[in-house]
């Protein structure tokens, strides 16, 4: 089967996936693209397997792919952490361009977890134009469409709020999945949360039912979350919801409950917890938010003014604008 013959068509034909997966020659290419169809369509246990299957199989190419897809794999099971993965993806050295883009999608991707928008913005036209020269077909759009997902988000943190929504509409149109489409419609509400209110909590619930729609939890987690910040930026705390039940609550999900916290003014409570987290925050952004939310709550100016300082290095020009409104309250 040549490359440009393999289409979304060619695995929404199957009848039997599992089947599939454990039938299909390691050796071939659809054996390599396949490991794509899994991974976004989030058959993790499925993906574990034909990663072994071509590890075993004598077709270096086929061992190539899989090599990638476990560093991948294992970020996703938390087994490795993104900085280690990072250094293993930058110095791997294969030889089919779809790999060798993928790669460096999984790096976007590694980057923007860890909030290096910089860094991301400085590879991204050298992805683009990779992925630009790709055979038509399956690993191509999906490809596009990862890339779109992480440039949607990185677009709006550099405050190019314009680029991210066109990042957003045309994931709408051409994602591969319900998974992509959920994700860029949160990507769009995040979009509206600073300007417009009614449109961010529209595009929002859209991605809330849909995900509910498909059962991914998690989706469901982030998009309640940009929910609850929406309401809580717009002063309507009444309106958020937690989900009390969540087994794993996270440094990010801890410091949105301040948010709230302060919102509802309760302010002691807000600044007791962010004084427990003070020294797991880890990164510059976190630290943008650390400042901002004690700027709230004491009304000094010198912490809104660190709070810029945080933002700026982490290269986010979008939330930025939070601590840069409450200076301009004081002027």
């Amino acid at each position: 089967m040549v490359m440009k013959q393999i289409t979304a068509e060619t695995f929404s034909e199957l009848e039997n996936l599992e089947e599939f997966v454990h039938s299909v020659d390691p050796n071939s290419y659809l054996a390599r693209v396949s490991l794509e169809y899994l991974v976004i369509n989030s058959k993790s246990d499925l993906v574990e397997t034909l990663i072994n299957r071509l590890l075993d199989c004598p077709n270096e190419e086929s061992r190539e792919w899989a090599e990638v897809y476990k560093i991948d794999h294992l970020v996703y099971k938390q087994e490795m952490n993104l900085i280690e993965a990072i250094q293993q993806l930058t110095y791997k050295t294969v030889t089919a361009p779809e790999l060798s883009t993928l790669i460096k999608v999984f790096q976007l991707y590694n980057y923007s977890s860890q909030k290096e928008f910089e860094m991301i913005a400085s590879l991204s036209e050298l992805v683009n134009a990779e992925i630009c020269r790709l055979e038509e077909g399956f690993m191509k759009t999906s490809l596009l469409c990862r890339y779109k997902i992480t440039m949607q988000s990185v677009y709006l943190h550099l405050n190019e709020v314009e680029k991210s929504r066109e990042c957003g509409f045309e994931l709408v149109n051409i994602s591969l999945t319900s998974t992509m489409k959920a994700i860029a419609l949160t990507g769009l509400g995040n979009s509206f949360i600073l300007s417009n209110k009614e449109m961010a909590i529209d595009y929002i619930n859209k991605s809330i039912i849909l995900s509910k729609e498909i059962g991914h939890k998690m989706l469901i987690r982030e998009a309640q979350k940009s929910l609850n910040f929406t309401y809580c930026f717009w002063g309507e705390p009444e309106k958020v919801y937690f989900n009390s039940g969540s087994s794993s609550i996270t440094l990010d999900d801890k410091l949105e409950h301040v948010f709230y916290l302060i919102k509802c003014k309760q302010n002691e409570e807000a600044l007791r917890l962010l004084d427990d987290l003070e020294l797991k925050i880890d990164n510059d952004y976190r630290k943008a938010f650390d400042k901002y939310y004690r700027g709230l709550i004491t009304n000094d100016v010198a912490l809104f003014q660190e709070a810029v300082f945080y933002f700026e290095n982490a290269g986010d020009n979008y939330y930025r604008q939070l601590p840069l409104n409450e200076l301009l309250k004081h002027t």
